[in-house]
């Protein structure tokens, strides 16, 4: 069942990133000899602990997955015996304390870089990025762009698949100049050069998509209207709709592929509609009532709670990505800067209003995405836990209170005066975080809701 492949892939996501955030912190605290006092996958009361007699270290699975920490012997929190204190962490040197609040945002990023080495050593292919279609009246439609050309440059910057192509796309975000793209097309290799004008480019927030924005629909085979799987407790497991279905017409209007049978269901919110289909060889006749859910902008659409089979593409559109050792090395340390510098763009863009807020996803995006990725096979979810764990990364980087980068500003501030802040203020300063924090969160999960519900 596709729910139990999302719930799997999502849990495991999570307890690995988490795991690898806070072992970071864990193993230099323990470098330095600092005391651990617990170490936690999960907040809220835990439903699994086991000590360490030898450290003292207690070991806790918490059902909370949003996160962990690594809590560790503090004298400002802790009345200890003087022959102890030199196991507590406010007693370490302030470049010592700095490697360990560092160490959980390290771990991330190495964690990702191997991941991605080990994905290009594997290898996979991606998509070409050929157009399938241009949106009337859009950005790409004012620029007479045409479907069937590929993608090479934008802004002179080579573009092998779609993920370089939004990457290059989102670094102009904000801008309202002019966006230069070079397309090839078939079967002669003849080149075209357009200037899309940006001053009218925004990303909506609530299908948050740079192509679609400019008006351009990526290509993809068409899959036949087949039924791969059915929801649980769905309008479709309730139909008498079965597996390999094959849907001819919804109310006499025929059905040629997938698309085209998504798109007559999301216009039926609710509805009774006649399917004509074919099983097993025969032609059968389905009478069934479609369920509804919210679209973009909280509009209703109609769903039945049905899979499709997997896009078959051919070989000539697709490109492999397959290196030795040292090549996936290169490659690898490549991509995780690129990674990198999205995600400071992305940021950029978010802290200067140039983006908004609403485009960010919570943990229910994080839910589809991982499910996603999995069903994709092993190497595309590898790339997936490498984009998830730089983004820990990064965000604990953040100069904000309650996040790694917070600390380390107050270290800062400590080292400068040559006087601790006392727990106090930093007791305040993690409350606002927290605020914070829960606030975003909050924002994020609205985000989610208007978008998958």
């Amino acid at each position: 069942m596709p729910i139990l492949t999302y719930t799997f892939s999502f849990l495991f996501a999570v307890l690995v990133l988490v795991l690898i955030h806070e072992s970071g912190h864990f193993l230099v605290a323990r470098l330095f000899k600092v005391k651990v006092e617990r170490f936690s996958i999960g907040f809220g009361k835990p439903f699994y602990t086991w000590k360490n007699k030898k450290s003292g270290t207690k070991y806790a699975l918490a059902p909370i997955l949003l996160g962990g920490y690594v809590k560790l012997l503090d004298t400002r929190e802790t009345k200890i015996s003087s022959p102890n204190q030199h196991l507590a962490f406010d007693h370490k040197p302030i470049l010592q304390r700095m490697a360990i609040i560092l160490a959980g945002p390290m771990a991330n990023i190495i964690f990702a870089f191997f991941a991605l080495w080990l994905m290009f050593l594997i290898g996979f292919k991606l998509p070409k990025p050929i157009i399938g279609k241009i949106i009337p009246n859009s950005i790409a439609s004012h620029a007479n762009m045409r479907s069937g050309e590929k993608i090479i440059t934008i802004d002179k910057h080579k573009t092998n698949n779609w993920e370089e192509v939004i990457i290059a796309m989102l670094a102009r975000l904000g801008n309202t100049d002019y966006l230069s793209i070079t397309t090839q097309s078939s079967p002669k290799l003849e080149t075209k050069n357009y200037q899309l004008n940006l001053i009218n480019w925004n990303i909506d927030s609530y299908e948050p998509n740079p192509l679609k924005d400019f008006g351009i629909v990526r290509y993809t085979p068409p899959v036949p209207p087949i039924i791969n799987n059915i929801s649980w407790n769905s309008p479709a497991s309730k139909s008498g709709l079965q597996k390999n279905d094959r849907i001819i017409s919804i109310d006499g209007q025929p059905v040629n592929n997938w698309e085209d049978f998504i798109d007559l269901i999301k216009k039926s919110p609710e509805k009774q509609i006649n399917l004509l289909l074919k099983r097993d060889g025969k032609t059968i006749n389905l009478t069934t009532t479609t369920g509804w859910k919210f679209g973009p902008k909280w509009k209703k659409v109609g769903f039945l709670g049905v899979g499709s089979l997997p896009i078959a593409w051919p070989d000539q559109m697709l490109r492999e990505y397959k290196y030795t050792m040292w090549p996936a090395f290169s490659k690898a340390w490549h991509k995780t800067g690129l990674f990198v510098d999205l995600n400071k763009i992305i940021f950029d863009k978010l802290f200067t209003g140039k983006l908004s807020f609403r485009v960010l996803g919570g943990p229910i995006s994080i839910f589809a995405a991982s499910g996603q990725a999995l069903g994709q096979g092993f190497t595309m979810f590898l790339g997936f836990l490498a984009i998830i764990s730089l983004s820990i990364a990064l965000i604990n980087l953040l100069p904000l209170p309650g996040l790694d980068g917070g600390y380390v500003i107050l270290l800062l501030i400590e080292a400068i005066t040559h006087r601790p802040i006392s727990i106090r203020i930093q007791t305040l300063i993690l409350r606002l975080g927290i605020i914070l924090m829960v606030t975003l969160f909050l924002q994020v999960t609205i985000n989610d809701l208007m978008r998958f519900f």
